[in-house]
């Protein structure tokens, strides 16, 4: 066996496959130091391959997910912000981005209210003439836009602190002298917590939701229009959903009603346990015709509540185009930090 394995060796070696091989390793340990220099020119090849590739990758990943999420809510329940939309445009060296918030603090759904938002900008390569414009719009919808952006500008980091009071920590209670040095400890806290309650918005071209496209220079009424346009068509379409919601519950009753039916019918031939068991299913059927009714009042409700809504967007998209639409806070312009 061992002397067939040699034989074979023997075989392989001299080969014509094989002397090329067998010539490049009698050729490397013959000369050693050639041999080491082409060891060491390759694995600084792989070297200087892997560091480039590094450097100049443009989908190298230098943020994490959570630097990058667009949805962030204050620390101390006040309420979030949610970044809808970020728009680059190298051409014009604009950046546009579209914020929603959410007011914690009230019933009424409009928002937080920007004159209790304090922006800050700063970014990784800074340079003196970008500054930073804060449009409110309507509602809670607020249009960020960064001007003078240089096409190298890295990466954007937008600080938000909201600055709306938090009734739940509101003490109205009469503290005794002893807890005087137990209250003084609690309203630092409170500082501190106030001023850590800041969210932060990362905007960088490594960002796959950072759309590229030509923005042109447009006026607080183009966004507003824009934003108006965006709202009615969501709207509708939440009126389409609804309508077809009500359509398949009415569908849903229909079969509910023809099984009630034939329960019916049946229950003049049964007698005891079978006729008190199909009495039971009767009384379940005649529960899901009376939830699913309800549920298309609701409908009808929320659908009379959009239309509502629609009829004020009509109103405030021809108070735009008129020139006599109110905003509620002017635009705010933020310099770099």
């Amino acid at each position: 066996m061992i002397n067939t394995i040699k034989s074979w060796i023997e075989q392989t070696k001299s080969s014509s496959i094989a002397k090329p091989f067998i010539g490049t390793k009698r050729w490397l340990h013959e000369n050693v130091i050639r041999r080491k220099l082409i060891i060491f020119s390759l694995l600084f090849t792989t070297w200087l391959s892997l560091l480039l590739g590094a450097i100049y990758s443009p989908q190298r990943q230098t943020y994490s997910d959570e630097q990058l999420k667009t949805k962030q809510s204050f620390s101390n329940g006040t309420g979030e912000i949610r970044l809808t939309s970020q728009t680059y445009s190298s051409k014009t060296g604009v950046i546009v981005l579209q914020f929603e918030t959410k007011d914690a603090t009230s019933s009424v759904n409009r928002g937080i209210d920007t004159k209790r938002l304090k922006w800050q900008l700063y970014a990784q390569h800074k340079t003196a003439d970008t500054v930073m414009e804060v449009v409110p719009i309507i509602d809670n919808k607020i249009s960020v836009i960064i001007r003078n952006v240089p096409k190298d500008f890295g990466a954007y980091a937008i600080d938000i602190t909201n600055k709306t009071v938090a009734t739940s920590s509101i003490d109205i209670d009469i503290d005794s002298s002893s807890d005087a040095e137990e209250t003084s400890t609690s309203q630092a806290q409170s500082s501190a917590d106030e001023n850590d309650n800041v969210v932060q918005f990362m905007i960088t071209t490594q960002n796959s939701q950072l759309r590229k496209e030509t923005v042109k220079e447009v006026s607080r009424e183009e966004f507003t229009l824009s934003e108006i346009k965006n709202e009615e068509i969501f709207q509708n379409n939440q009126i389409k959903k609804l309508n077809q919601s009500i359509a398949q519950l009415k569908a849903s009753i229909e079969d509910d009603e023809s099984r009630k039916a034939s329960l019916t019918t049946e229950s003049q031939y049964l007698t005891g346990d079978d006729l008190e068991a199909n009495q039971k299913d009767i009384a379940s059927i005649d529960s899901n015709i009376e939830t699913k009714n309800r549920s298309i009042e609701t409908a009808n409700s929320n659908i009379e509540k959009l239309e509502e809504k629609l009829a004020t967007l009509t109103k405030k998209k021809a108070a735009v185009k008129d020139g006599t639409f109110v905003f509620s806070n002017p635009i705010e312009t933020i310099e770099m930090d």
